[in-house]
């Protein structure tokens, strides 16, 4: 399997309106089998992107509340 290269510029938010047109497309079921298998690889990348943003963000916003004296971590919902 190869990996999808992402845009070294790409933000969370262009992700996020790349994976919906990702998943409306293959929803409709339009398309060939192959072009199918790679919206679904680069699909998964940005899946595979948002999440380690998201991670990442995560982890900033603990530090800074527990630089602000609350040591209280965010519950996981």
């Amino acid at each position: 399997m190869t990996d999808c290269k992402l845009p070294e510029d790409l933000t969370y938010e262009d992700a996020i309106k790349r994976l919906e047109e990702i998943v409306t497309t293959l929803e409709r079921g339009e398309g060939s089998l192959d072009r199918s298998m790679e919206l679904f690889r680069e699909g998964i990348a940005l899946s595979t992107f948002c999440a380690d943003k998201l991670n990442a963000m995560r982890e900033e916003m603990l530090i800074l509340v527990d630089q602000s004296g609350r040591t209280e971590p965010f519950a996981d919902e």
